[in-house]
């Protein structure tokens, strides 16, 4: 139930704070007076798009608050949405900026426009000249009866279930249709696998092939320059080696007297050892130095395969065995083309067959609503001024050799089940049913929703415990209009009702009488005002509603 509602700076509305009741609540005024402000605002509290057209003239930003009472609504619901309920109420506000920068809160506490319409959707819903329209198309009319056989669950699990089937029917076809390119490419896929790991390469192994052929490619070099090397340290007896220790005999004398010079001795000592370890080493290296063709030929032959996979796989060995590595992922995932489409045929048809369980159940109660519908619609006409009018809906389901199965028919599966469905209508007893859409007046249209809601009602204990009707009476009057009237009296015992009117036939059965005006001073601009109005006041308008002096 809305409790309080708070605007600003919408339209010419500069401000208003508006305390609501349970009951039937009208709100009236002259055309343009600014009733439709009232429902905008509304609207945008309850998560509609916001255009910052419907920011005041000259302001910068404009704030609607409301706060709805949640205490008689389900438990399922007070459970799900408990951490937004403060003393049995829940109160939302929706601020828009001229510079785009809105923002949406719950309690005082941020929140997404997603979140907003998921905590209010059960609270309230606006029946306008949209809704009129809504009824007008086919197109929606299984949606309405689905919502009221509380089917709309069910119908989203068909939805999902169908778009797994289909894609994974897709999938296969599409397989099927490729199989032997799947095959080819399989097939390619297993022959680099091999041809790679069949020359089982390491990651430093061309680096130490390099290194070892260009020792091979100089090995005479090599054993020619360390010969060399080996004659000058100590070939002979003016070899670097006996020169050093020559020296270090006359540096012994020379310390023997003077013991200041023993640093030096050392130093030398230490040299002439250094020396003769380098003098073998050049020694040993030159004798290990290999001299073998065969081996050149080898490697040669080894670094001619690496740079072949390098320059088909990638530039580089770390690349090749990446490229390997992604080969067995992609055979890890792609099997034998055989079992992978048998695997799909499988899962496709899995699926099908829990999307036709679903479909059949769907289609069942949605049977069962429509029957329930009629007895329901066509009371509620009769109450409603239309005492011999006839309602139903009628199915209508393709055939399909590949459908779904229902007794001996098989039909063709659909994203919202196995049917699609319109709603006929007779006006006058004895008339044959016809598309509500081409025989309706909009008179009738009005009633027909309004007995739809009426219906939906007394059906689901999960409708909306808030519905504002904006001008759905329009097309009638006299007797008409007072049944109408009665009619939303009725519906207001059980949920709170705002109608927004030109009928003084259902302002009179009002409990809250609110009226909007617009007032406009010399000089300034207008203004827009709505109030509740007192016994006397509600007098007046109901005279003004019906041209009294």
């Amino acid at each position: 139930m809305l409790k309080h509602l708070h605007i600003e700076n919408i339209a010419l509305l500069d401000t208003a704070d508006l305390d609501f009741d349970k009951g039937m609540l009208v709100l009236t005024g002259e055309t343009g007076a600014g009733k439709s402000i009232i429902v905008t605002a509304l609207a945008l509290a309850l998560g509609s798009r916001a255009e910052r057209e419907y920011i005041r003239h000259g302001e910068d930003r404009a704030t609607v608050t409301a706060t709805f009472g949640v205490s008689q609504m389900p438990a399922a619901y007070r459970k799900q949405f408990a951490d937004c309920i403060v003393d049995g109420t829940i109160t939302v506000t929706r601020e828009i900026a001229r510079d785009g920068n809105s923002r949406v809160r719950v309690n005082d506490t941020a929140s997404s426009l997603g979140r907003l319409r998921d905590i209010v959707s059960p609270l309230a819903e606006i029946l306008g000249q949209h809704a009129n329209q809504m009824l007008m198309d086919e197109a929606n009319h299984l949606g309405f009866l689905d919502r009221f056989g509380s089917l709309e669950q069910l119908r989203e699990e068909v939805a999902l279930l169908y778009e797994s089937w289909d894609k994974a029917s897709a999938e296969y076809k599409r397989t099927v249709a490729r199989r032997d390119q799947l095959v080819e490419e399989r097939e390619l896929l297993l022959y680099q696998k091999a041809e790679i790991e069949k020359a089982n390469l390491r990651s430093n192994e061309e680096d130490a092939l390099l290194r070892e052929r260009k020792i091979l490619d100089s090995s005479r070099a090599l054993a020619s320059c360390a010969a060399q090397i080996e004659q000058i340290l100590g070939g002979d007896e003016n070899a670097v080696v006996q020169q050093i220790r020559f020296a270090r005999k006359e540096l012994e004398k020379m310390a023997a007297v003077d013991s200041s010079l023993e640093p030096q001795l050392a130093e030398l000592i230490d040299l002439d050892y250094r020396v003769e370890e380098l003098r073998r080493f050049v020694e040993q290296y030159g004798g290990s130095i290999p001299d073998d063709p065969a081996r050149l030929e080898e490697i040669n032959e080894r670094l001619d395969e690496i740079y072949k996979l390098k320059k088909k796989f990638g530039g580089t060995v770390d690349a090749v065995l990446e490229h390997l590595d992604a080969i067995n992922l992609k055979l890890a995932n792609r099997p034998d083309i055989d079992t992978h489409i048998a695997h799909l045929e499988k899962e496709q048809a899995r699926l099908f067959e829990r999307y036709s369980g679903k479909a059949r159940d769907l289609s069942g109660l949605r049977r069962k609503a429509a029957d329930y519908l009629h007895t329901l619609v066509v009371k509620e006409l009769a109450e409603l001024a239309i005492e011999g009018a006839n309602f139903e809906c009628e199915f209508i389901s393709e055939m399909d050799p590949q459908g779904v199965e229902i007794g001996t028919k098989k039909l063709r599966p659909f994203p919202h089940g196995l049917e699609t469905g319109h709603f006929l209508f007779s006006a006058n007893k004895g008339e044959p049913l016809k598309s509500l859409v081409k025989t309706a007046s909009g008179g009738e249209i009005s009633r027909v929703l309004l007995a739809l809601k009426a219906a939906e009602k007394k059906n689901n204990n999960l409708a909306r415990s808030l519905l504002v009707f904006d001008e759905v009476d329009v097309g009638i009057g006299g007797q008409t209009a007072f049944e109408v009237a009665k009619k939303l009296k009725r519906l207001s015992e059980e949920t709170q009702v705002m109608v927004v009117t030109h009928l003084h036939q259902i302002a009179r059965l009002a409990d809250h009488h609110f009226v909007a005006t617009k007032t406009s001073k010399r000089g300034r601009r207008a203004v827009i005002e709505v109030r509740k109005l007192g016994a006397t006041q509600i007098k007046s308008e109901l005279d003004r509603m019906v041209a009294l002096p």
